[in-house]
């Protein structure tokens, strides 16, 4: 059963040690339950949309959010998952621009939004935390590239096989059977992060399913076979 979100408290917060919060003094983290709000949001509730003005950084404590981009068509680019202890929307904050893309709940989540000035005051004092934080932006900014040129240099086949490998490392629980992803995606969301229709995302997935790459029951996806996953994803270790 998930805490009721007035109980939430940063110093005995256990999604903490999982983020950047960890590095937070005991007066660190006193300020940051003054200065927060926690909420839950439903599946499918967005907790901020692309082209607004930030006013906080906003830190998961359970759940899964997603983070797109929506196209002229309306189409959906999906940029990011994330999960517990992480924070979503802090680029727009520091960049002091408008959110890049939209952040959506994918099951009942419960956020804290750390207040922006709170959070810049912290980050002031706190040399570790901003010391983190660039490193993050760095991470970010390599993945993204990354992101860009695969989508140029690699076909569609290697990128879904590429996206399980990453959904596994992720989200991956053993079974008897296999490494079972434990994040239930539609078929929509999975080409919307391959840059596929889902038409496209279904046949791939049923032809991995055949060849014994992975196992299909519904939502339920299971990596059968690692090795040559990677093969297809044309992956060099």
């Amino acid at each position: 059963m998930k805490p009721s979100t007035q109980s939430l408290q940063c110093a005995t917060c256990t999604a903490r040690t999982a983020g950047f919060l960890c590095s937070l003094e005991d007066q660190e983290l006193l300020d940051c339950t003054e200065h927060k709000t926690s909420n839950t949001y439903k599946k499918g509730q967005i907790l901020f949309y692309e082209d607004n003005q930030p006013l906080g950084v906003y830190c998961i404590f359970a759940g899964r959010v997603k983070l797109y981009k929506s196209g002229a068509n309306g189409d959906q680019m999906i940029l990011r998952l994330a999960g517990s202890g992480e924070l979503v929307g802090y680029r727009a904050l520091f960049s002091e621009e408008v959110y890049h893309a939209t952040a959506e709940a994918l099951e009942d989540t419960i956020i804290c939004c750390i207040e922006k000035q709170t959070f810049f005051d912290i980050m002031r004092q706190n040399r570790q935390l901003s010391h983190q934080i660039i490193q993050k932006l760095g991470r970010d900014l390599r993945k993204a590239e990354d992101l860009a040129a695969g989508m140029i240099q690699k076909t569609v086949s290697e990128r879904m096989a590429e996206l399980l490998l990453l959904l596994k490392e992720t989200y991956g629980k053993r079974t008897e059977m296999g490494v079972r992803i434990d994040l239930q995606l539609s078929r929509e969301e999975m080409a919307e992060m391959i840059g596929a229709t889902q038409e496209t995302a279904i046949r791939l997935l049923s032809h991995f399913k055949k060849t014994g790459l992975i196992g299909v029951n519904r939502r339920d996806i299971t990596i059968l076979d690692t090795e040559k996953l990677i093969e297809v994803a044309g992956i060099q270790y």
